[in-house]
């Protein structure tokens, strides 16, 4: 009878997965079409409003990235937690987002805008992913480290590929307690304690105490860490506004997240690239998504004898 149930469960959960990914998909397809009706404009050009801009990111002050504590501009980290299931098995699920930085500059030939990138979507190649804990697996603490060159280990002063010089140079590899302490954070305690000036870390986070009765010990957790680094070419869709600073009179645009227009992307791929991306995405989570929903429903009222 418990077998019974266990399968409705499943097939219940995979019509509702079904169901979310079929109306992403049109989220993303909307997406697309705002990028292909909005064609990419010099920054010297730039009017108020929805625009697509691609240039290289400058910035004189930088953050240092909360799990393998490269110097960049902005960073995004994908928290999950190891969930189990009751036959003994489990899978990841989102636990929470982190994204922080500081304002930067995207130059090209013509001139330079700066950019908050604050409430934006992120298309970007991922920096760094490690696991902490002893929940999934029993005996062992997960300290692994994944870049996508150079040591996987990032042991101090390593380095991090894809910077103009070959590498930025790392002052330290943060331990299973900062990690922990991070991840212990609320939105409120936001990482003011990991800003840098000139590569300088300045860690003011006790991580014991931000532990202290959390039991986030006991669990496994996987940080995915996503970099904005300078000198790095990025595509940017977004609202451009008066800048209420600004430091001369070529420092007068914004681009952030728009009231009215919802669209903010920043992306590593040309124009070309990330509409493709876009196009296929859109594809597979419409008819994907609409498979899966009718296969699962279907079975679902085979099963109650509907069908």
């Amino acid at each position: 009878m418990s077998s019974d149930g266990d399968i409705v469960g499943y097939l219940a959960f995979g019509f509702g997965v079904g169901v979310y990914f079929f109306f992403r998909g049109f989220r993303v397809f909307r997406q697309y079409r705002v990028l292909v009706d909005t064609p990419e404009t010099p920054i010297r050009s730039l009017a108020m409003g929805l625009v697509e801009i691609h240039g290289k990111a400058k910035g004189e002050e930088l953050v240092q990235s909360p799990v393998s504590y490269t110097p960049c501009l902005f960073y995004k980290v994908d928290v999950e937690r190891w969930e189990r299931n009751s036959k003994g098995g489990g899978s990841w699920s989102h636990y929470r987002t982190d994204a922080d930085g500081v304002k930067f500059y995207l130059e090209d030939a013509s001139g330079k805008v700066l950019v908050d990138a604050h409430g934006a979507e992120f298309d970007l190649i991922q920096s760094a992913r490690r696991e902490i804990g002893t929940g999934r697996r029993s005996g062992k603490s997960l300290m692994t480290l994944f870049t996508g060159k150079g040591d996987p280990t990032l042991a101090t002063g390593s380095g991090f590929p894809g910077t103009p010089t070959g590498g930025a140079m790392l002052p330290t590899r943060p331990t299973e307690d900062e990690l922990y302490a991070y991840v212990a954070r609320s939105p409120q305690m936001k990482a003011r304690s990991f800003r840098v000036t000139g590569f300088r870390l300045s860690f003011s986070l006790n991580p014991i105490a931000a532990l202290g009765g959390t039991g986030l010990s006991s669990s496994s957790y996987r940080m995915t860490e996503y970099c904005i680094l300078p000198n790095h070419w990025y595509d940017v869709t977004g609202t451009c506004t008066e800048n209420p600073n600004p430091k001369d009179e070529h420092d007068r645009n914004l681009i952030v997240k728009g009231e009215n227009e919802p669209t903010f992307l920043i992306s590593w791929r040309s124009e070309s690239q990330l509409e493709k991306n876009l196009r296929r995405r859109a594809a597979l989570y419409v008819f994907g998504g609409a498979a899966l929903a009718v296969v699962c429903l279907a079975m679902l009222l085979a099963k109650f004898g509907w069908l």
